[in-house]
């Protein structure tokens, strides 16, 4: 049976997750205003405030401190297509490529100040969280990842090379994708603190956290 975690608890190294969730009542100050609008939210959603503020606060910690700090730039699934369409196969096997490669490499020591197999994991659950709804489990000794983004093949190929340079040029790790729709692609890969043991990666080796180590990861989030 599968374990399930938040992104917290991954960025926060807890492995194994507990699978009891411990709560705690906390009191803030807010305006009056921002109060009626989350009773009204709420109401609307057909959930409680208090399910409603927990679904902020948990947005805000797995992905919304990050935005700011990534400069990241809000865009429509319909400029990505129009972009998508335009570019060629090639164009955006180079282009995914390159950013696999070194984008993503500054932007894991940016916000993880190391590049280990738990921050890899890490880092690809906060990028795939910010789509329309993503899964990750950790079964068989693999990673296996669903993405759903809707936006069209050329998106998903994008995805293939982007994750696959990213994880071959930091940990060496072979990535199998079993699904590609335009919709969205399934990939999975073996268990990092492995690879990183076999293999000889340069890539601060004595930073290495074994606490880190990743055992089951399960979020489906809806943007």
């Amino acid at each position: 049976m599968s374990q399930h975690s938040t992104v917290g608890e991954v960025l926060g190294g807890n492995f194994p997750p507990n699978p009891s969730r411990k709560t705690e009542t906390v009191s803030y100050r807010i305006r009056a205003e921002l109060k009626s609008s989350l009773e009204e939210e709420a109401a609307r959603l057909g959930i409680n405030p208090n399910a409603l503020v927990s679904q902020i606060f948990s947005r805000h910690v797995s992905w919304g401190r990050y935005v700011g700090r990534l400069n990241f730039v809000p865009v429509s699934k319909d400029f990505l297509r129009f972009v998508f369409e335009t570019l060629s196969k090639d164009d955006i096997g180079r282009i995914a490529r390159s950013l696999g490669e070194s984008q993503a490499h500054e932007e894991l020591l940016f916000l993880f100040q190391q590049i280990t197999p738990g921050t890899i994991l890490m880092f690809i659950d906060l990028w795939a969280s910010h789509f329309d709804a993503w899964d990750h489990k950790y079964q068989g000794g693999k990673h296996l990842f669903t993405i759903k983004h809707d936006v069209n093949l050329n998106f998903s190929f994008f995805t293939k090379e982007y994750v696959t340079s990213l994880l071959q040029s930091t940990l060496g790790t072979k990535v199998d994708f079993e699904a590609m729709s335009p919709n969205s692609v399934t990939f999975s890969f073996g268990s990092t603190l492995q690879n990183w043991r076999n293999e000889e990666i340069k890539i601060a080796p004595n930073k290495l956290n074994m606490n880190t180590a990743t055992q089951t990861i399960q979020q489906k989030k809806t943007v």
